[in-house]
């Protein structure tokens, strides 16, 4: 196979298409040409060993004895030179035909004869495109002109040129996978890490919670934790003593935290969500606190939906907020009987400010329009109970009107007692909630 022309292009596979072909010369000396008087000459080109070009290969053989007198397979060309022409209309003409009557290789050829005189100069000849059906390739010349080319030796040299093309052979290959060495398992690294926290092996720090101690390594606090990292560098107190006391931490929830920031998991995180959301905001840990988050809003009922929404506000979790704030809206005929809901309305009046607005934006106008269509009015027939209903809701449309002046002038003025604004949305959702419970 031919080298390549330049360096493959780089890929995820090749193909390569060679045409399998062979070439051979073949020198014909002819002397005393002039004298010739017979039909014609012949001799013949032979082209050995095409099993580098070709399907064909040597027959298995019969007896060990006969092994050294096989040939390699050949094609065999018969060459003739017809003097003077091969019947009587060209007879003043000389012929030069090459052909092949081998039939067991399948094979395309091109020719070309040149002839040579013996001072070595070429004799140009032509080559036969005529109609009529011939058998092999010709190319012929005047002979009287040929012998004027070879005297006075009366000698020429016939040069035969073949090109012989067998088939076509396409070969494919594949980029070879580049291997890299195996990454380690990740659950094999988290039980490793889990395996190190639990059996305390080679620690260096102590976390002390109430009257218990917690022993840690502070690589992995550092690298977890941008507030441990902080407590741990080489002038605190903490980095010198190799303990900390944290006093307001529940011991239980600390193991928890813990546990996540050697193995990225929380078992008991259904148990205690809100704590460790608490925890996670404070020790700057996202993953937890996302983990803390989703359990959270997945967890949503009536009795603890305010409190969700009081934790979710105090530690920066607006994934929850959203969610409890929408949850609240629509329960909030349930949320206004729990002791959780007076609790938001006295201490945390921003937030059910908040609550009121989703509600404002997520209800229809309550106040139906009379059309002109005199039958839609004999079509409306209130009972009693939707004529209350609809008291109701205009008296609590004017409520939120006035919410919203109150809400708007203490933010252009703001309260220097922040307990006056929390006041404010006390007193004002105290008579909303004796509405909404003597309406639902």
């Amino acid at each position: 196979m031919a080298d390549c022309a330049g360096p493959l292009r780089p890929a995820d596979s090749w193909s390569t298409t060679e045409v399998r072909s062979v070439t051979h010369s073949h020198v014909w000396t002819i002397k005393g040409f002039s004298q010739c008087e017979c039909r014609y000459l012949e001799t013949s080109a032979k082209i050995r060993d095409l099993t580098q070009v070709t399907s064909m290969s040597l027959p298995p053989p019969t007896s060990t004895s006969n092994l050294s007198t096989l040939e390699p397979p050949m094609l065999t060309f018969r060459i003739r030179l017809h003097p003077q022409g091969n019947k009587e209309s060209n007879k003043d003409f000389s012929f030069f035909q090459c052909f092949s009557n081998q039939t067991n290789v399948q094979f395309k050829a091109k020719f070309k004869f040149t002839v040579f005189n013996s001072r070595n100069e070429e004799i140009p000849t032509t080559v036969y495109t005529g109609t009529q059906q011939l058998h092999g390739y010709f190319e012929y010349i005047r002979r009287d002109l040929l012998i004027s080319h070879v005297h006075p030796s009366d000698e020429l040299q016939l040069v035969l040129n073949m090109t012989v093309t067998f088939d076509t052979v396409t070969r494919t290959s594949q980029a070879p996978k580049t291997l890299g060495p195996p990454e380690p398992k990740p659950a094999e690294v988290t039980k490793d890490l889990e395996s190190i926290f639990k059996d305390s092996k080679l620690s260096d720090f102590v976390i002390v919670v109430g009257d218990r101690e917690i022993p840690v390594h502070k690589v992995v606090l550092s690298a977890r934790s941008p507030v441990f990292a902080a407590m741990l560098e080489p002038h605190t107190e903490e980095a010198k003593t190799n303990r900390v006391v944290l006093e307001d931490m529940d011991y239980e929830v600390m193991h928890e935290l813990l546990m996540y920031m050697y193995s990225g998991r929380s078992p008991n995180i259904q148990q205690m969500g809100l704590e460790l959301l608490a925890a996670a905001d404070r020790f700057q840990l996202p993953g937890l606190k996302e983990m803390a988050d989703h359990v959270l809003r997945s967890g949503l009922i009536v009795d603890t939906a305010c409190k969700f929404l009081v934790y979710a506000d105090m530690y920066n979790s607006s994934d929850l907020k959203t969610e409890a704030v929408k949850f609240i809206a629509q329960n909030i005929n349930s949320v206004i009987q729990t002791d959780t809901w007076a609790e938001l309305t006295r201490d945390h009046g921003c937030l059910v400010t908040e609550i009121v607005a989703h509600m404002s934006s997520e209800r229809k106008p309550c106040i139906g329009s009379v059309t002109n269509n005199a039958n839609s009015i004999h079509a409306v027939s209130l009972n009693s109970r939707q004529l209350f209903s609809s008291n109701i809701c205009c008296a609590f449309v004017f409520w939120i009107t006035n919410l919203v002046f109150d809400v708007v002038r203490l933010s252009t003025y703001p309260c220097k007692n922040p307990s006056v604004s929390n006041k404010l949305a006390y007193f004002m959702f105290e008579p909303m909630n004796a509405m909404f419970k003597q309406s639902f």
